[in-house]
């Protein structure tokens, strides 16, 4: 009778999730699109770098709602929140992150799409605003968070989520140090600083050179963090990088590092999975082969700056481009890759006044 019992505890841990989100009220139809506007003069802001960025308009952008095909099928997506705040933990949490993980169940390949956090989206029953700010307004407004920020990505990559996972830096910090720490190619020397409250002085210095480096969890959290002196994108890139990097750390024997990587994640993130669904997708995305994994950042060639009335520097979706790139998802090269035609900034660009 204690066997059985025991059998049964064990089920019910495991097919229980272990953050059950608040239930929300139905949410209303997706807003229509917002319209592509032409091209503008070329300029550059410190979070739109590189991307064309035109004037405030007499009137607010045309919305519309463009016939969308999706371009993927027989994928399971599921996104992943990355809510930013200090390193202590403290200020507001912002969705800096976002991640859908894509699935191909017929050639078990795994795609890793990065959304820019200054992507201007049809919010239901809101405003249209920068993608980061759904999660915490989805929590003043009382509803779930997962469920909103999910629906927002969901019409904007034409792309259905199954499930979705938000965690705070500290957690992540946590996790890489539980498996060991990291390898991440760095195509460009980097220094920054950031505040952490953890350490004398409240400053923390980030100093890494080119090359392949080994980091721990601070390290390789400041490093995706990092991005003052340098565009959005480049910082997108490093996160996938650092991504491919705990794969790599659990591929092999690091799949034992399992129960330790569950331990510094589950009290500090919220989900819709069970944990029978986590633990098979950890195995899943550890055993996949380096040569299945694929990047795409939505950046440059998929968005155009725009300067709203009240100053606001955000990015417009192109959803044609974004769509043709959706499409080569699994031809894409690994995640993190830097494309062969840049250039490195400065080392210590992050330093600059401009970039203080």
């Amino acid at each position: 009778m204690g066997l059985v019992a025991a059998t049964y505890s064990a089920s019910a841990w495991l097919w229980a999730a272990p953050f059950q989100p608040a239930p929300a009220a139905a949410l209303a139809e997706p807003a229509s699109r917002v319209a592509s506007i032409p091209p503008v003069p070329f300029i550059e802001s410190s979070e739109t770098k590189g991307v064309p960025v035109a004037s405030p308009p007499s009137v607010a952008p045309v919305l519309a709602r463009p016939a969308r095909t999706p371009r993927l099928h027989n994928t399971r997506n599921f996104l992943l929140i990355g809510l930013d705040r200090r390193a202590d933990g403290s200020g507001a949490a912002l969705a800096d992150s976002l991640v859908v993980v894509v699935l191909d169940e017929r050639s078990e390949h795994i795609g890793i799409v990065s959304v820019p956090r200054d992507l201007l989206v049809d919010i239901p029953d809101s405003p249209s605003d920068r993608i980061n700010t759904v999660y915490q307004l989805a929590r003043r407004s009382k509803r779930d968070p997962l469920e909103l920020m999910s629906r927002v990505v969901e019409d904007t990559l034409k792309l259905p989520l199954e499930h979705a996972l938000a965690l705070d830096l500290g957690v992540f910090e946590r996790a890489v140090d539980a498996v060991g720490g990291v390898d991440v190619d760095v195509p460009c020397p980097l220094r920054d600083n950031f505040v952490d409250l953890r350490v004398d002085g409240g400053r923390r210095l980030l100093d890494v050179d080119a090359g392949r480096q080994h980091m721990d969890g601070t390290t390789a959290a400041m490093y995706a963090r990092s991005r003052h002196g340098r565009s959005d994108f480049s910082r997108t890139r490093r996160q996938q990088a650092v991504l491919l990097g705990v794969q790599q750390a659990l591929s092999g024997f690091g799949a034992l590092k399992l129960p330790e990587l569950w331990s510094a994640f589950e009290r500090s993130i919220e989900t819709d999975l069970r944990r029978i669904e986590l633990l098979a997708l950890a195995k899943r995305a550890a055993a996949v082969e380096p040569t299945h994994l694929h990047g795409l950042v939505i950046g440059h060639e998929h968005v155009q700056g725009h300067r709203t009335a009240d100053g606001k520097s955000v990015l417009l979706p192109n959803f044609d481009a974004i769509d043709a790139a959706l499409a080569r998802l699994f031809s894409a090269p690994s995640p993190g890759t830097r494309p062969t035609h840049a250039v490195c900034e400065a080392k210590d660009a992050a330093l600059a006044p401009s970039g203080a």
